[in-house]
């Protein structure tokens, strides 16, 4: 099992439109994702010649959805629109505009920019919701990584260069360097899913020393011998997609055998499931974790497949 039975299960997880995880233990799909489903997107976009009808119509369903404001809810949420999960969705829109060139993608994600660059303060942070009772923008200054002024928002980076890239509009390219300075300030690896979304967006402006001494330093030591990276230190379970998040890193910074210990060990959480999807929660042997939920989910499955083209199309370590 490795990539091509991980790229099937993401397809099969779009169901009318939207990604949805799978519960092993209720063995049925849960949780229609918007913000995942720009994350498939985008990956189908970059890696394949020719875009799957699923992909091409979850993308069609996505420009449908999108309020009014620009932005987009969470799961079956209602009332609170996400910039972090806005972001993804641009990206992935504009990953499919380049190869289709179809210009209803780029607009819906202008559409999103606009509504991404109206969240930003001026120390570069953004307010993570936009509240659609009170009209407002939102946030719980005491909050969580989700409802606060978040590190992880440092990833949209990546969907405000891609669309510099496409319009040479400077607003998107001044929006990044202030999430850059907010995001070298505030970067927390605490925690690996999160924190590896700071990084991935201070790679994607250059900040390339920054991230490798911070993997060096701060993740590095946590990997195990057998490639199991745990979710925070001293816990038990490692967050499936935050571990192969950081073998990804690995691998751009130049840390290969770290990435590929890594690898082995995201073959393992696999293995234990016929679907070819992860675990979101898997313990060190690879089995499923179970202290949260029960799921598989696509967002951890997509940065397993990405990992996996990376040492397929580049060679080992």
């Amino acid at each position: 099992m490795s990539i091509k039975p991980a790229e099937k299960f993401l397809l099969s997880s779009l169901k009318n439109g939207l990604t949805h995880s799978y519960d092993v233990e209720k063995k049925c799909w849960v949780k229609p994702y918007p913000e995942a489903t720009g994350y498939l997107i985008r990956y189908f976009s970059e890696y394949y010649d020719e875009i799957p009808s699923e992909i091409l119509s979850a993308a069609q369903y996505l420009c449908k959805i999108q309020h009014k404001r620009g932005g987009y809810f969470s799961f079956i949420n209602e009332r609170h629109l996400f910039t972090f999960d806005t972001a993804q969705i641009m990206h992935g829109l504009l990953s499919l505009f380049k190869k289709t060139n179809d210009m209803k993608f780029l607009e819906v994600a202008k559409k999103c920019a606009k509504f991404i660059l109206g969240m930003q303060i001026n120390s570069g942070a953004m307010f993570p919701i936009y509240d659609l009772k009170f009209k407002a923008n939102y946030v719980k200054k005491k909050g969580g990584w989700g409802t606060n002024f978040s590190y992880i928002q440092v990833k949209n980076i990546e969907g405000l260069l891609l669309l510099y890239e496409i319009t040479y509009d400077s607003q998107y390219k001044k929006a990044a360097e202030k999430l850059k300075i907010f995001g070298k300030r505030n970067c927390d690896l605490t925690f690996t899913h999160p924190g590896a979304y700071c990084l991935e967006g201070l790679f994607a402006i250059g900040e390339k020393d920054f991230v490798y001494s911070k993997l060096k330093e701060e993740i590095v030591p946590l990997i195990q011998e057998d490639g199991f990276l745990p979710y925070s230190k001293g816990l038990s379970y490692a967050y499936v997609s935050g571990s192969v998040q950081m073998g990804i890193l690995l691998y751009k910074a130049g840390l290969k055998e770290f990435a590929y210990s890594i690898l082995k060990w995201a073959r393992k959480v696999q293995s234990n499931h016929n679907s070819g999807g992860l675990f979101q929660y898997a313990n060190q042997d690879g089995s499923l974790n179970q202290d949260i939920h029960s799921e598989i989910n696509t967002w951890g499955t997509k940065y397993y497949a990405e990992l996996e083209r990376y040492f397929e199309e580049n060679g080992s370590i």
